[in-house]
């Protein structure tokens, strides 16, 4: 219930129009005279936050919610809430120009919300180059007639949102969440999803770690990291969202199952890349203090279910950067163009004599043809298990030696193999074989 003050005034007549009603009654005004009515119920004490727990981007051809929140809102107070009269709602580009929210999206996201509907139109993309994401003003203006007493009445209340350009539909697998903190060349910190194009952040050199090593980064390791700092450019970004994130050290890096970040291995003492998902407690996560990489130990790891905004990068010339003062990988792949993901490899079959499983690579959709492979062996139809050592992504051969991988397929045992090609980042659909190891 809102909390009047002396000098606060209520007029029924402005109630009226609040309500769109033309009749001046507090049962008018309610919708209904079976419980006692009171002025105060469809008062405010405030016009608060907009947006303040929506998300910030996106995603070109998708859209959004955004709600307005009221400070000690009364019990009637949805009678003047849920009409779309009472509240200016604009979206404007910053810096001027046609605004990239298409404007026949501006609808009420339902009665009694006090939410609008924003949606992202489709970003042409000239030569298929991927545009930034571009900034843009939400704002809202509340003005009833009735609650000119509350704080912030008829002033704009506004929310920066992005409208993004995004052709990754698996993107899911590689990013950070959208506020991780990023340490640029200046030893300014900003945001993941406030970076553009073109900014210089803080990299590091790594003793055999080739410059490009996109697509190889994961099978490096050393005993000596051999650091030397380096800048890197941001070439681009890619914005995704993802229902599940790892939370390694209560939120000192939070990302997707695939994200890379440089440890020392509890298992082997060496130093190498290892995706979230298969980082364990004992792992040592490798920061930068004053220039220097010290060892920071992995003592927890979480996997938290939630609808959350991700965002990857691809940087150069070398492949890393910093989150959280951590060296991560970039992944690669993310220079994504107008594209469709791979189809799925072709010709899949098992020697048995020289135990091995082969495949035809699928014909590449981009310009760099297919960069690697994911595969899973299993005895389990939904692969829930494997029979490997776990090396099982970023493979770039066409051939797999079972033995090789530590898998032994004994005779009597169906045994399930998927595997799927990956072009420019873009993971395309799974070509899949069963075995049976009875049968010549």
């Amino acid at each position: 219930m809102a909390t009047l003050e002396a000098g606060d005034t209520l007029s029924l007549n402005n109630l009226a129009t609040a309500t769109d009603n033309s009749t001046k009654s507090m049962g008018t005004a309610a919708g209904s005279t079976s419980t006692p009515i009171s002025m105060s119920a469809f008062a405010i004490d405030s016009v608060g936050t907009l947006g303040a727990s929506d998300f910030t981007y996106v995603v070109e051809s998708t859209s959004e919610d955004y709600t307005l929140a009221f400070g000690n809102e009364g019990g009637r107070f949805d009678k003047i809430k849920n009409l779309k009269r009472n509240f200016d709602w604009s979206v404007t580009k910053d810096g001027g120009g046609s605004s990239l929210f298409t404007s026949a999206s501006y609808s009420q996201a339902g009665a009694g919300s006090g939410s609008i509907t924003i949606t992202a139109g489709d970003m042409s993309n000239a030569g298929g180059a991927l545009i930034g994401a571009t900034a843009h003003t939400l704002s809202v203006t509340f003005a009833d007639g009735f609650n000119d007493h509350a704080t912030n009445y008829n002033s704009a209340r506004t929310k920066a949102v992005y409208s993004v350009d995004s052709y990754d539909g698996n993107a899911s697998a590689l990013c950070l969440v959208a506020d991780s903190p990023i340490e640029k060349a200046d030893g300014t910190i900003v945001e993941i999803g406030d970076l553009s194009e073109g900014d210089e952040l803080k990299g590091y050199a790594l003793a055999g770690l080739s410059e490009d090593s996109d697509v190889d980064f994961l099978e490096w390791s050393t005993d000596t990291l051999g650091e030397t700092q380096k800048n890197v450019r941001v070439v681009n970004i890619t914005y995704s969202f993802s229902n599940k994130i790892y939370n390694i050290n209560n939120g000192e890096v939070k990302g997707t199952h695939e994200h890379p970040m440089l440890v020392k291995d509890t298992n082997d003492g060496l130093y190498k890349f290892k995706q979230l998902l298969t980082i364990e407690v004992g792992d040592k996560l490798l920061k930068s203090v004053g220039g220097s990489l010290v060892e920071v130990d992995v003592t927890s790891i979480v996997l938290e279910s939630q609808d959350i905004e991700i965002v990857a990068l691809d940087v150069e010339e070398q492949d890393t950067y910093l989150v959280n003062g951590y060296v991560t990988h970039n992944k690669g792949g993310n220079s994504h163009t107008d594209l469709a993901a791979p189809g799925a490899p072709q010709n899949i079959g098992y020697d048995g004599e020289a135990g091995t499983i082969a495949w035809q690579a699928p014909s590449s959709v981009g310009t760099t043809g297919i960069t690697a492979y994911d595969w899973r062996i299993s005895e389990d139809s939904d692969f829930s298990t494997s029979i490997t050592n776990g090396d099982e992504t970023e493979w770039s051969a066409t051939t797999i030696n079972l033995a090789g991988q530590g898998a032994t397929l004994n005779l009597g045992t169906t045994y399930y193999f998927r595997v799927r090609a990956i072009d420019q980042g873009l993971a395309g659909t799974y070509g899949t074989l069963t075995i049976e190891t009875d049968v010549p």
